[in-house]
């Protein structure tokens, strides 16, 4: 029998209370945020749904007001798992975890894909080796994100000679998800759409516990329409639709070019010389013709504008985790997006490559490094937004670079004739004697035989068997005077430490 097609308040009826939901969407991506209004509009109203568990692979919220943010009512959530949480401090859902009104976990994006697919293929549970000696493994942290969070999500077992985490089979009482087009039998189709983001997965999930999916769409479509590969959800997975005509595809707007219906002409604006720009042209110079390489978030999504007027992008494969593989990802705006896509795979197909170690480069930010190589970009400054992708692409990847300021909170630098001028230093050290929350480990990469470079406006620096290493300072910079003191910790400077490419430092770069 066909789904029926509800309105967004009849939908939120259906979620009983205490029920564990999944929920889809990536900052505007595939944000369900007309039936999610619905839930927020139920629960003011009459108090229900309540007590609920609520999982969301990736953020899910374009604004303060806006997608988990609506769930973010006492008495609304018992439990968030999410793969990552708020930057914003006035969003809601931030200051929700901040002061325990809700249990709340973090786990990677891929870890919780995995999860949700093992559970909806009525297998027993998730093994995986990524979080291991990081925050998620529950001799650490265990992934909780607030003192209200009190038991571990997974448990270390020996399988096989070696120790993974293991993650017992969840049970989902509804999944919400969200697709362009639905047809007359209710399959789901993505045609409009820059991500799927493991809407299959939410969906198998539910209807394996017996549970209930609700599927929000922009529009119905006669049967065949849709391109076959396009139609990713069955219409026999599916109990209600919910029509929205008004369902933006980002918050940018339409375009053509992030879902592969149309390929664009790209011009995207010169990047001015600046500290950051130069951090970012240094971490080009470790990919190469061929690398699969992954960017993440801040100063590394600085890099594919940068490299397009050498055509860098035509000749290596940028991968976002959020599924794109080839063309040029977006910056800051539309992170997650990318134009001209080559593939188009799912987010949960993604983190297979990853955890199998097939991406030979990528390249991160961080907010904090200690002398042990630890890096942490998942809590800090009383906020915690989570890891998001960061531990299932450091898993397994061969090269992993991470580029950032040398200090934080008011730093003012800039190039001055080639060389590098502190005007003001920043308050906050981001090389700690121990990092608040391990995202990498140091320990557990040298054991991998990962080869990790960080790299800042002040020098480049290599994690060795004995902790971080100099290996080249910037133009202008003096390490006895602009480097040592802003650490917490010593590290030896060598006599002859060689100088960075004094041409990242000049327009001609």
């Amino acid at each position: 029998m066909a789904p029926r097609v509800v309105t967004a308040s009849e939908a939120a009826c259906l979620i009983p209370d205490g029920a564990t939901v999944a929920l889809c969407g990536c900052l505007s991506v595939l944000e369900p945020d007309a039936v999610l209004q619905g839930i927020e509009a139920r629960f003011l109203r009459d108090g229900h749904p309540r007590d609920l568990t609520v999982i969301h692979p990736v953020m899910v919220a374009s604004a303060k007001g806006s997608g988990i943010n609506r769930f973010a009512h006492d008495g609304l959530m018992r439990r968030v798992i999410g793969g990552s949480f708020s930057i914003f401090p006035d969003f809601e859902i931030t200051e929700m975890i901040k002061q325990g009104r809700v249990e709340a976990y973090n786990l990677p994006i891929g870890t919780i894909l995995h999860w949700l697919r093992e559970s909806g293929a009525g297998r027993p549970g998730l093994l995986t080796g990524v979080g291991l000696q990081t925050y998620i493994d529950p001799r650490v942290e265990g992934g909780r994100t607030n003192v209200a969070a009190k038991e571990p999500l997974c448990q270390v077992i020996q399988f096989a000679g070696r120790e993974w985490l293991f993650y017992p089979a969840l049970r989902v009482d509804v999944a919400i998800i969200r697709g362009t087009s639905a047809d007359p039998q209710g399959n789901i189709s993505v045609e409009h759409e820059p991500a799927s983001l493991g809407i299959y997965y939410l969906a198998l999930a539910a209807k394996h516990s017996g549970g209930t999916v609700i599927a929000q769409v922009k529009q119905q479509v006669e049967s065949g329409s849709v391109h076959p590969r396009l139609t990713v959800v069955p219409g026999r997975l599916v109990d209600v639709i919910v029509v929205d005509p008004t369902q933006p595809q980002t918050v940018m707007g339409e375009h053509p070019e992030f879902s592969g219906e149309a390929r664009l002409l790209l011009h995207p604006d010169p990047v001015p010389l600046t500290v950051e720009s130069a951090i970012a042209w240094r971490a080009m110079r470790e990919m190469q013709d061929g690398h699969l390489v992954n960017l993440g978030y801040g100063i590394p999504a600085m890099i594919p504008a940068l490299g397009f007027p050498q055509r860098r992008h035509e000749r290596l494969a940028y991968s976002i985790e959020h599924g794109p593989v080839g063309g040029l990802p977006e910056g800051m705006d539309a992170f997650g997006a990318t134009a001209n896509p080559d593939i188009l795979l799912d987010s949960t197909a993604v983190f297979d490559m990853y955890d199998g170690g097939l991406l030979d480069l990528t390249i991160l930010g961080m907010a904090q490094v200690d002398q042990e190589g630890n890096v942490n970009v998942s809590k800090f400054a009383h906020m915690a937004p989570g890891s998001g992708g960061f531990c299932n692409i450091c898993h397994q990847t061969k090269k992993i670079v991470f580029c950032g300021s040398f200090t934080a909170g008011g730093l003012r630098a800039e190039i001055v004739d080639g060389k590098v001028v502190i005007r003001k230093e920043g308050k906050v050290k981001k090389f700690v004697r121990k990092v608040e929350q391990i995202t990498l480990s140091g320990r557990a990469a040298l054991e991998k035989g990962q080869e990790i470079l960080y790299i800042t406006e002040r020098g480049v620096f290599r994690l060795g068997k004995d902790g971080l290493e100099l290996i080249e300072v910037a133009p202008g910079i003096d390490p006895a005077k602009d480097i040592l003191p802003q650490m917490e910790f010593p590290i030896p400077i060598p006599t002859n430490v060689p100088t960075m490419d004094p041409s990242l430092f000049r327009e001609e770069a």
